[in-house]
């Protein structure tokens, strides 16, 4: 399974735009060699994918950059999780939640102030 590597991808190059480039690409060459898990590999991209649409060329603070990664972990963790539990239901369950997440708006908005 490549779920880890492609979680260090995005961490070891900075949680950026270029990370989650790389991220993709990481993840396009896991559904490749694993094609077993192809469809999870693919949810991480459109995550990963929807991080860069919401943020084009948006100014992102770190507490903005920690809050994706944060998600993009937890739902790269989750389909691990569930594939190394093996159950058809348990895989399926978190292959629907990421792609639910996947399809959420990147939530930019922060307060100045705070």
């Amino acid at each position: 399974m490549h779920f880890d590597d492609i979680l260090a991808t995005l961490r070891d190059n900075g949680k950026s735009g270029m990370a989650y480039q790389k991220t993709i690409a990481r993840a396009d060459a896991a559904m490749a060699e694993d094609p077993d898990r192809a469809v999870g590999y693919r949810l991480l991209c459109a995550l990963a994918e929807r991080f860069l649409d919401g943020t084009g060329r948006l100014p992102v603070t770190t507490q903005q950059t920690e809050q994706a990664f944060e998600d993009f972990a937890a739902a790269a963790e989750g389909l691990r999780a569930a594939y190394e539990a093996g159950e058809s239901q348990t895989i399926l369950e978190a292959l629907n939640a990421t792609a639910t997440q996947s399809r959420a708006q990147v939530e930019l908005t922060t307060r100045l102030d705070d």
